[in-house]
């Protein structure tokens, strides 16, 4: 009995010494960080992580984040990436973390890495101070990687002024038009062009936009007269076609803006059949010509 008295004695006064141990090195290593000797401060935070890692008790540490705080400090960033990556999954886990672990993804330009750091973010910390900024770079970021439908999801939580701002829109005509929601895009389209008239991705979606409706309506109506080659038919096709010379019209406006500020094959091309369909065989000939140029030359 006397025995077990002992051990037990021995036990506590063990742990008691060894927390003791712990708290002054952390209250050190706090107070060199706070005088800028960040070495020291990172050498000491260090002792303490390997103390929780040997012990298999990584995710109880609560260190990380400040071990990585130093590391910054020091010009340490694969270090400080390694610790903030802990720190996340720990008891040491902070805002902090999360917000210089989203700046290192960014500057490695590891899109993936930064997507999945912003996204605990937004989900642990909704009320956090840096919330705004880290959703508005989760929607850059979903633009980006081409998260089209989480883009669009994370839309309407972002602030009015961000969501009236044009580089903000294009963002989100991008996702509209990848997944063809085509009334949103008309919309957005006409909006930013009223700002922006320059806006390539604005001028591109209207400036299909129009030569598609034009082109499928042309071969619908000319399928349909050469199978039923009546006068009635025919003179059905002549209304149609001055209804399909508007949207030609439309779109020939849109592709002319559009090749000046983005001189392509793709959009020499339109205007080349544009200009066919519209009868002007010499603008017809000059663009196709161009497009095939062009075309060569990127090759």
């Amino acid at each position: 009995m006397k025995t077990f008295k002992w051990l037990a004695a021995v036990v506590f006064f063990v742990t008691v010494f060894s927390f003791n141990a712990s708290a002054r090195g952390k209250d050190k290593a706090q107070m060199a960080y706070n005088r800028g000797d960040y070495q020291t401060a990172l050498t000491l935070w260090n002792k303490i992580i390997s103390k929780y890692e040997r012990r298999d008790k990584g995710t109880k540490c609560t260190v990380y984040t400040k071990a990585g705080m130093a590391a910054l400090k020091l010009g340490k960033e694969d270090e400080a990436q390694q610790l903030f990556e802990k720190a996340i999954y720990s008891a040491s886990v902070s805002p902090e973390a999360f917000i210089e672990l989203e700046k290192i993804y960014r500057k490695i330009n590891n899109l993936s890495l930064e997507i999945d750091v912003l996204e605990k973010y937004v989900k642990k910390y909704p009320d956090g101070k840096e919330i705004i900024p880290m959703r508005d770079r989760l929607f850059i970021t979903y633009v980006e990687s081409e998260n089209w439908k989480e883009a669009i999801a994370l839309w309407h939580q972002l602030p009015q002024k961000i969501r009236d701002s044009i580089p903000y829109k294009t963002g989100l005509l991008k996702a509209n038009a990848a997944l063809k929601n085509a009334k949103a895009s008309d919309m957005l389209a006409v909006g930013i062009l009223k700002k922006d008239p320059k806006n390539i991705t604005a001028l591109d979606w209207l400036a299909k936009k129009y030569f598609w409706l034009a082109e499928n309506r042309y071969q619908k109506e000319l399928a349909a007269y050469y199978k039923n080659r009546t006068r009635s038919q025919y003179a059905e096709l002549l209304q149609a076609f001055k209804k399909v010379t508007i949207n030609f019209k439309k779109s020939l406006g849109y592709f002319r803006k559009l090749y000046a500020l983005q001189p392509t094959s793709e959009n020499a091309r339109y205007l080349g059949n544009i200009y066919a369909r519209l009868n002007v065989p010499p603008k017809a000939k000059y663009y196709q010509n161009l497009a095939d140029k062009l075309k060569k030359r990127k090759k």
